[in-house]
């Protein structure tokens, strides 16, 4: 351990200590990969989140998701997995003398699934460092921004010096389906600091892979199921019967017209004027038939819907449905019937002030790490920001790594951009939460 003389630490010891710590971040980030944290299967990457913590000196506490508590909560989204004993990971570093501001770094555990492991190279859950990348389902969405936050806070240890004010990592479950997991975390700091047992956190950090920009603002989202009844017959005689699967075709085609005109530049957000398509109606699954000579008695639509954010969720799935219905009323045979329903996401959109101090100095810091200011970002997707900025008005935004193929085959990071980002958030809690000598 390097001594100081006094409570800082100059920019360039920072940066170096960030630099030595470049194989513990591969090193760690690899384990982390092979735990396999599918939905409803994190408990393997919590545990070895909560061994990463302690090995920083850090207790952690397990937050159980228990999501009969959270249905009345204004940001709750339909379950798409069994709680099943599934938790958490939140620790909480507090400094010897109060005085300090406060940051939480916030992360999920849970990876969506890989696809056919047999299109994958090198297989997605080996944590492989290639040419400067770290492959794996997750290595960029998101643990490898929860290891730049673990470096950051490692390094200004390993400088001799601790934040003057509390730092927290929270690692959650289920922010790819539905963000129950910061749901209940927030539920639970807000009644601890109600029940005055704990501080706020004055600022959240939320290391997703923003490409080191800094998000200003994300859409809403939410997941829809169609399900449509038609009527089976035998392939022989299919003009006796009606094809689902038809039906469906002609409901894709009616969402692809609505999101194109949700995209027409005169209807844009103002956030989202410089992107070329911000609003995606994503297909995602489709199920139906059991028989290729039967005609098919059912068919499911899996589809995320997003929306712009001055446009609130009810009010994106009463115009998707009208359109839907539209579809129906056209139909010549009324034994098809469509029902609608909603599970995981019910995630409204939002705008972030990156004119906070608090956000203004992480920029800085990114500043003085890459030379020029990060570009804010409109994300055309959701995260867990909207939890800290709609329930707890919180100075909140995304800043984290570069990455490839995120949700796709071969995901990757920089682990030069990890460096970057990890060097960035180290100075932005020395600025930002002040030091102090590791020992008294």
């Amino acid at each position: 351990m390097i001594a100081v003389a006094a409570a800082s630490v100059d920019q360039d010891r920072i940066a170096e200590a960030v630099a030595g710590l470049r194989q513990y971040m591969t090193d760690t980030l690899t384990g982390f990969v092979q735990c396999r944290s599918l939905p409803g299967q994190e408990t393997s990457a919590a545990e070895f989140l909560e061994g990463a913590l302690a090995d920083l000196g850090l207790t952690s506490e397990r937050i159980a998701l228990r999501t009969e508590e959270l249905k009345n909560l204004p940001l709750y989204s339909p379950a798409c997995c069994p709680d099943g004993g599934r938790y958490n990971v939140l620790a909480r570093h507090e400094p010897r003398s109060a005085g300090g501001r406060a940051v939480l770094f916030n992360g999920h555990l849970d990876v969506v699934p890989t696809g056919p492991h047999e299109l994958w190279d090198p297989a997605p859950f080996d944590g492989e460092l290639r040419d400067g990348w770290l492959y794996g389902r997750g290595a960029g969405d998101m643990k490898a921004g929860i290891i730049c936050a673990l470096a950051a806070f490692k390094a200004l240890q390993d400088l001799g010096v601790q934040p003057a004010g509390a730092v927290g990592f929270n690692g959650v479950l289920e922010e790819e389906n539905t963000g129950n997991g910061t749901l209940a975390t927030v539920s639970a700091l807000q009644s601890a600091i109600a029940a005055a047992k704990l501080s706020a956190f004055d600022a959240v950090v939320i290391p997703e892979p923003t490409h080191e920009r800094m998000m200003s603002a994300q859409l809403g989202v939410y997941w829809m199921y169609v399900d449509i009844v038609g009527r089976p017959a035998h392939a022989a005689y299919m003009t006796t019967g009606v094809n689902p699967v038809e039906t469906g075709l002609r409901i894709v085609d009616a969402m692809k017209q609505l999101e194109h005109e949700w995209n027409l530049p005169e209807n844009r957000h103002p956030a989202y004027r410089e992107h070329a398509h911000p609003i995606n109606f994503n297909l995602g699954q489709i199920h139906a038939g059991d028989w290729n000579s039967s005609v098919p008695s059912v068919c499911t639509l899996g589809m995320r819907v997003a929306c712009y954010p001055d446009m609130t969720i009810d009010e994106a799935k009463q115009r998707v449905e009208a359109r839907i219905r539209a579809v129906e009323a056209g139909l010549t045979d009324s034994d098809v019937r469509i029902d609608i329903r909603y599970e995981g996401f019910h995630a409204p959109g939002c705008e972030y002030d990156l004119d906070v101090p608090a956000m203004q100095l992480l920029a800085d810091a990114h500043r003085r790490v890459a030379g020029e200011l990060p570009q804010p970002t409109a994300l055309t997707a959701t995260t867990d920001g909207r939890h800290f900025r709609l329930m707890m008005d919180v100075p909140v935004t995304c800043y984290g790594p570069k990455v490839q193929n995120v949700h796709g085959f071969n995901e990757c990071v920089s682990v030069d951009s990890m460096v970057r980002v990890a060097t960035s958030l180290a100075l932005f809690i020395h600025d930002w939460c002040g030091v102090e000598p590791l020992q008294a």
